[in-house]
C-alpha cells in the first residue's frame, strides 16, 4: 500500500542558504532546527557526491529510526532519497524553488507500507505525516529566521 504526502514552505532565504538549513554539517544543523529529527548518524559521502545516514525521528511520543539512502543530491535545487524504515519506507523528495520571497521548499513523500501492520495503519497514518511534516517545515523555518535574525 502506498499514499503520497506533501507540505511546503517559503523560507526568507536564498536557496543555498535554505539548502544548508537542511543539510549542512552533515544534518546537525537540521536536528537543532526541527522539532521531529532528532539525531543524524552514520552519514557518510559517496564517491558520486550522494549521503547515506541514519536518522532518528519524533513523531508524538514515539522514536522512529531509519536511514536515508540518496541517489538525487543536486545543491540548491532537488534530493530524493529512499526511506528505509519499518513500518513505513518509500522514497523522499525535496525541491527548493527561488520564489519572490525566498525560497519554496516542497516535500513530497511516496509512503509505502513495509510491514504487514504499516499496511493497516497508512490509511490513518498519512495524514497525520502529512500535517506533522508540515508542521516541521514551519518550525525549521520560524527557528532559522530567529537564528539569522530576519524579523519576528
Amino acid at each position: 500500500m502506498i499514499r503520497t504526502v506533501h507540505a511546503e514552505m517559503v523560507f526568507p532565504f536564498d536557496p543555498d542558504q535554505t539548502w544548508d538549513f537542511f543539510f549542512a554539517d552533515q544534518g546537525q544543523h537540521l536536528v537543532n532546527l526541527s522539532k521531529q529529527v532528532a539525531a543524524v548518524r552514520d552519514y557518510h559521502i559517496r564517491a558520486d557526491g550522494t549521503p547515506r545516514y541514519s536518522m532518528d525521528l519524533r513523531i508524538g511520543p514515539l522514536t522512529v529510526s531509519g536511514t536515508s539512502d540518496y541517489t538525487v543530491f543536486d545543491r540548491p535545487r532537488r534530493t530524493v532519497n529512499a526511506v528505509l524504515s519499518e513500518p513505513f519506507g518509500g522514497v523522499y523528495e525535496m525541491r527548493f524553488e527561488p520564489v519572490v520571497l525566498g525560497t519554496r521548499v516542497s516535500t513530497e513523500w511516496t509512503v509505502e507500507a513495509t510491514t504487514h501492520l504499516g499496511g493497516l495503519l497508512l490509511p490513518m497514518v498519512a495524514p497525520l505525516l502529512a500535517r506533522a511534516l508540515r508542521a516541521d517545515l514551519v518550525t525549521i523555518a520560524r527557528r532559522a529566521c530567529k537564528e539569522s535574525l530576519c524579523g519576528p
